[in-house]
């Protein structure tokens, strides 16, 4: 019997690029045509029914044919005898596809290169280990290089954190804020050390707004814009411990108000902690007359959280106020404010009453002396 050699897809009627569905089809038209009633020869069509079946089972498995098609492409297809009628022509055979031959080199392989953060560096600097890695990426990609010029993600924080080692603080700023436009994920922020650059050039203002704008482009309840939200905090607080609660009197005083004003610009409302170290700022600085008027607008406030009660007498006292603080106390160890008598909800209020009587009294002697 006359046979020819035909590949799976051959064999079956099909392009190698038809769909399941249209394999499917022809797999079906191919055993109607040589069902043995319509075939000249029943010894035929019972050799090819089985050729035609064990096509079929290896292509209808997505795997095996995946595997199947990459041995098509490289020449190493298996293939099958397909019996032929008495007098039936063989069919023109299609050039073979060109056999890769072992060890071929690809002009996609370069063993003499391996990525190391997103550079390419050659493979003996890359076996030499990371210090070997970043001095070769430095010499060769960052020195000499202005930030201002790049918008590749990958080389702006590799620079950036090559500046911070090295105390640039205005170009590992600058690298931080030109990869910030390109809207990188929240991952690469939140790894970028944005607080940690703002903080390093007492710059925590200008990076509060910076953050503050990055909370902008997110929706609320998002985990890019919670963070961001939690990160502004952070800074805001960063300045006012260390403009605010340090310094010359008259520039903490300053400081105080560009706090306040910032917080204004982003429609957030200061903290406890914000209006105390303002209030503390206005008095050292002799600014008695804005120092009552914010203690005025947090006394004016209407208590929220039951333990914000001896927050106020902590600050009455501070501000010189001795009287109305023991007043409030007073009202507090009545029984006037019950929230803040609850241990559910303020953790120890006699301890706190205890506590706040103790300030009183140490204001009281250091206002008599």
């Amino acid at each position: 019997m006359r046979t020819e050699s035909r590949d799976y897809y051959e064999v079956l009627g099909a392009a190698p690029s038809a769909s399941s569905a249209e394999l499917r089809a022809s797999f079906r038209e191919a055993v109607l045509n040589h069902h043995p009633d319509r075939a000249a020869s029943s010894d035929i069509a019972t050799r090819r029914t089985s050729i035609l079946n064990r096509a079929w089972a290896a292509l209808r498995d997505p795997v095996r044919r995946l595997h199947y098609d990459h041995a098509l492409e490289t020449g190493r297809e298996e293939r099958l005898d397909w019996p032929l009628d008495d007098g039936e022509v063989t069919r023109p055979r299609p050039p073979r596809r060109r056999r890769i031959a072992p060890g071929a080199p690809s002009r996609w392989h370069q063993p003499q290169w391996r990525s190391v953060a997103g550079f390419r560096v050659p493979a003996e600097v890359f076996m030499a280990g990371p210090v070997a890695q970043e001095r070769w990426i430095v010499e060769h990609h960052i020195a000499g290089e202005d930030w201002r010029d790049h918008s590749e993600r990958y080389w702006l924080r590799y620079a950036a954190r090559h500046y911070a080692d090295r105390g640039r603080v205005a170009d590992w700023i600058g690298a931080l804020e030109r990869m910030l436009e390109l809207d990188p994920p929240l991952a690469e922020i939140t790894s970028a050390g944005l607080r940690e650059a703002y903080i390093a050039a007492g710059e925590e203002l200008r990076g509060a707004m910076v953050v503050a704008q990055l909370s902008d482009r997110h929706a609320p309840g998002s985990p890019q814009r919670r963070w961001a939200e939690r990160e502004t905090r952070v800074l805001l607080g960063e300045y006012r411990d260390q403009h605010v609660r340090r310094g010359a009197p008259a520039q903490r005083a300053e400081n105080a108000e560009l706090l306040l004003n910032f917080l204004e610009s982003i429609g957030e409302e200061p903290s406890l902690p914000d209006i105390r170290a303002a209030i503390a700022a206005h008095r050292r600085a002799g600014n008695a007359e804005r120092a009552s008027e914010l203690v005025e607008r947090v006394a004016a406030a209407p208590v929220t959280e039951p333990g914000r009660w001896f927050s106020l007498v902590q600050l009455l006292t501070e501000a010189g106020q001795l009287d109305r603080a023991s007043r409030l106390l007073a009202e507090i160890a009545r029984g006037d404010h019950p929230a803040a008598l609850d241990p559910r909800q303020v953790t120890g209020p006699l301890r706190r009453i205890a506590a706040a009587r103790a300030r009183l009294a140490r204001a009281r002697r250091r206002g008599a002396a």
